[in-house]
């Protein structure tokens, strides 16, 4: 794998002054999916965790549902291509495929039976301290040692209440997000008593993973938007937002928040 930043020579203006001076980039690559032969998805990424985004993203689509789904996975860093053969008495495939046209299709199709799970989970539900929230966003930036470096990828991580378990960043944010859950399916970690902890802006897709992945809490720096808040008050998540410094905002899910 090549180094996931790079440096180039750049002319910089500030306060009237021109200067020549060095920038850190972050490395961005282009890799396909194929499940079967077939094209399912093309990623701009940064080209880290393959495996994991792979399982991550067909898992989201309902195309694999355990790691036994998965028969065999060929990474070619030649062609930046990742394929993946999948068990017959997988249907999820199937039905992607029948489904796969842009014109026919919303942007996000919320899973109603992933939002009843997650709504009847509420006996055994996590509760998380204020203190314990700003502490997770401490270690989220400690661990961001990328973007210190080119302030160009998003930040995400599975935790508890008192600790990150594992911790991803990449370009694009939904790629995050399905690398933590191909790690989880890898790892068989189950995600109900867990804390989606990132740096993004919360939005309907982004709660829409959530969901999938079974986390009954995000907490997140940037801002939520209005679908995504609709659809995680339909889901029962807790969700925290513009959490920044020693402030932060709940928008749904008070109830697992601890704290005056």
């Amino acid at each position: 794998m090549n180094s996931r930043k790079i440096t180039k020579r750049v002319w910089k203006f500030t306060r009237g002054k021109k200067t020549r001076e060095t920038s850190t980039l972050v490395r961005e690559e282009i890799w396909s999916l194929f499940v079967q032969d077939t094209l399912v998805n093309t990623f701009l990424c940064s080209g880290n965790y393959l495996n994991e985004l792979a399982l991550g993203y067909l898992a989201y689509k309902g195309i694999i549902s355990r790691r036994e789904d998965v028969l065999d996975l060929e990474i070619d860093h030649e062609k930046n291509r990742m394929q993946i053969n999948i068990a017959p008495e997988c249907k999820g495939f199937v039905s992607f495929q029948v489904q796969n046209d842009a014109e026919k299709r919303l942007p996000v199709e919320p899973d109603t039976d992933a939002c009843r799970k997650l709504k009847s989970r509420k006996g055994e539900d996590l509760v998380v301290d204020k203190e314990q929230v700003f502490e997770l966003m401490v270690q989220l930036n400690e661990q961001s040692v990328l973007y210190k470096s080119t302030h160009g990828v998003h930040n995400s991580a599975i935790a508890t209440p008192d600790k990150i378990i594992v911790f991803r960043d990449d370009i694009g944010r939904h790629n995050t997000m399905d690398m933590l859950r191909g790690y989880s399916l890898i790892n068989d970690l189950y995600m109900g008593d867990k804390i989606l902890v990132t740096t993004c802006r919360v939005t309907v897709q982004i709660i829409d993973k959530i969901i999938k992945m079974g986390i009954p809490i995000i907490a997140s720096r940037g801002i939520t938007t209005d679908l995504a808040l609709t659809l995680a008050e339909e889901a029962g998540i807790t969700l925290i937002g513009f959490l920044r410094g020693r402030r932060f905002l709940v928008y749904t899910g008070i109830e697992r928040v601890i704290g005056e």
